[in-house]
């Protein structure tokens, strides 16, 4: 069924398409790429793009960052030195695969919309918009903190209605896309910031969030409670609905870091565990250096093994060797 059934927080219902599936239909029948948005040229820009760029510490403020670490964004915004995790030859490898794969599952929203008239998908790639959250600090002065969604979209309803979205593609370990297959975005991850960020600035009610898992295999399974079991899909989406809410601490949170004259005046949100051990996002973070100077890496190796369900194929007949 392409349509499900979804509530946004006052409770209202609306029957929306499942977009994951308008992308995988499309990937499952490959053809020649139709698009001149998304033409094997505009790919290739996308990796030239991250060979050539530079990142360097501007100290600016960007809605992508809005479920970010205050104090991280307080050593941002304060030019501090970034002496923890840096940009390096693999993370620009990871960087590239990201942006192809996000040019791939934009280019086939975008023709499945042309072949089923769900809906109409703009302001994607080469044509990517700058938008602007207004986050009051004080005395009528207003910062204006920008962010570049991945796209917008108009997505006619199954009661043939046309309402404005977002669209964002998102890269996902295999850990985070299994949570994200099992439990959804919720306020706790840095995405759903992200993606309330871009709503409030646009004034929509809904965004879509397609993911796809990085360490996907075409053999990969679930076995459900009753021993059935089915192929799981590389791509998975999920509709969140506008919150005011989050949006109101999100702009509290940005006006904290402006009006802050010392990244030192801010209390950490987050501490290592009972080992004295960091996790994330802290041992991403590139100023973790600075915000625990006592503190020293070590290579240790892990006993977890994450455990994975593959589609195996038995004949039922035995080898004669």
């Amino acid at each position: 069924m392409i349509f499900e059934q979804q509530t946004d927080l006052m409770g209202n219902h609306f029957w929306l398409p499942d977009l994951s599936k308008v992308i995988t239909g499309r990937l499952s029948v490959p053809s020649k790429l139709l698009s001149n948005k998304h033409s094997a040229k505009s790919i290739g820009e996308s990796v030239l793009r991250q060979l050539d760029e530079s990142r360097e510490q501007t100290g600016g403020l960007r809605l992508s960052q809005s479920g970010a670490c205050v104090k991280q964004l307080a050593y941002q915004y304060h030019h501090a030195d970034g002496n923890g995790m840096q940009i390096d030859a693999a993370s620009k490898i990871a960087f590239v695969i990201g942006d192809i794969t996000e040019s791939i599952l934009v280019s086939a929203l975008m023709e499945g919309f042309e072949q089923s008239g769900l809906g109409h998908l703009y302001c994607a790639g080469v044509d990517q918009e700058t938008v602007y959250l207004n986050v009051p600090i004080r005395d009528g002065y207003t910062a204006a903190i920008s962010g570049h969604p991945d796209g917008s979209m108009q997505i006619m309803t199954q009661n043939n209605e046309a309402i404005s979205c977002i669209l964002e593609v998102k890269s996902m370990s295999d850990y985070g896309f299994k949570k994200f297959r099992k439990e959804g975005l919720g306020p706790k991850d840095s995405y759903y910031s992200q993606v309330q960020s871009y709503m409030a600035s646009k004034g929509y009610e809904w965004t879509y969030v397609v993911a796809y898992s990085k360490s996907a295999g075409a053999k990969d399974a679930e076995i459900l409670e009753d021993g059935a079991w089915h192929p799981v899909s590389a791509v998975h989406g999920q509709w969140i609905p506008f919150d005011q809410e989050h949006v109101f601490h999100i702009k509290e949170k940005f006006r904290s870091v402006i009006l802050s004259s010392d990244p030192e005046q801010i209390d950490r949100p987050h501490g290592p565990d009972k080992k004295g051990r960091l996790s994330f996002p802290c041992d991403y973070c590139k100023y973790y250096k600075t915000c625990f100077p006592f503190g020293e890496e070590q290579a240790v190796e892990s006993k977890w093994l994450n455990k994975s369900t593959k589609i195996k194929v038995y004949t039922g007949e035995q080898s004669d060797k």
